[in-house]
């Protein structure tokens, strides 16, 4: 009897000692893992970090007018003309810069024309719109502020009124917003700015 209970004693004492062992086996198993997806995680986080820096800005800018003169600051802060511009005229900067962009337009004919003139950050119009005979922007890359002002249409054709004196010409212009297709919206504002749908 004596040693059947010693040998029942050894048995579970046999247990213990495994189910501690085991569990310890798995503790130390789990924190291995745990410590592995930790560093993981901070790995990715630290290249997803290092190629968000490595992706630079890209600033352009973008004209639409015929028969005028562009003045612009290029990639290198220095002022570059355009003579005559007929059509679309881009120019992209393609490096990092923090400086303002400035950019001047004007129509060399004395009628009526039309100039479309943006600042563009990653193909997208940040600021710039549509303006007549002449457009002057200027954008703080730093910031995201920026200055403008342009040329309003004022019709020569009086409306209202009568023929003995004092008519109100209304100012007008068309909204310019640049739009998913990449044109520029076409309607008419009373008063200048943006249409409704693109205040």
């Amino acid at each position: 009897m004596y040693v059947l209970s010693h040998t029942l004693a050894h048995i579970n004492s046999v247990r213990n000692m495994n189910t501690i062992s085991i569990k310890s086996v798995m503790s130390t198993a789990l924190l291995i893992l745990a410590v592995m997806m930790d560093t993981s995680c901070k790995k990715v986080a630290h290249e997803t970090i290092k190629e968000q820096e490595q992706v630079p800005v890209v600033f352009s800018y973008e004209v639409n007018c015929d028969y005028c003169n562009i003045s612009y600051i290029d990639a290198t802060n220095q002022t570059k003309t355009v003579t005559s511009n007929m059509g679309k005229w881009t120019y992209k900067i393609e490096k990092r810069i923090s400086f303002d962009l400035k950019l001047s337009v004007s129509s060399v004919i004395s009628s009526y024309q039309t100039i479309q003139a943006y600042i563009l950050k990653d193909e997208e119009a940040v600021y710039g719109n549509l303006g007549y005979n002449r457009a002057d922007l200027s954008y703080n890359t730093v910031s995201g502020n920026g200055t403008s002002s342009f040329g309003t249409y004022v019709s020569t054709t009086p409306t209202g009124g009568n023929s003995s004196g004092g008519t109100t010409v209304p100012t007008s212009s068309i909204c310019g917003a640049k739009n998913k297709t990449g044109g520029y919206c076409k309607r008419v504002v009373v008063g200048g700015g943006r249409c409704w749908q693109h205040k």
